[in-house]
């Protein structure tokens, strides 16, 4: 049987054994050390992409329509993978969160329609 430990996470990556910060959106989640090294190794994948979402506006490339809605769309894709990592391994509270929250139908869209 696998050993699970609850961990506080955050979107941009934050990995937190007890809930501190009332400024973080931190949600709760109860995973292995495989399943909490594959939410590192998916924000890093993110951050170190390089997308024009994450990029200076005035950057020339927001020139070229057809590259910044296929970046905008890996963009979006890779925040779904997150959220749904969250969401698959969060408690219950962390599910009604992100139900509330409807940002996996909202970043799938984004994510299918750009």
């Amino acid at each position: 049987m696998t050993n699970r430990n609850t961990y506080y996470v955050s979107p941009k990556g934050d990995i937190l054994p007890v809930n501190t910060d009332i400024r973080l959106q931190l949600f709760e989640v109860a995973v292995s050390d495989e399943e909490l090294n594959r939410f590192r190794i998916a924000v890093k994948e993110f951050d170190s992409a390089e997308d024009v979402e994450k990029e200076d506006f005035f950057n020339l490339t927001h020139f070229k329509e057809v590259e910044v809605d296929e970046h905008r769309r890996i963009t979006f894709g890779k925040l779904v993978q997150i959220y749904k990592w969250i969401y698959t391994h969060g408690t219950a509270t962390t599910k009604f969160e992100i139900e509330k929250m409807n940002i996996l139908p909202k970043l799938e869209e984004n994510a299918r329609d750009r």
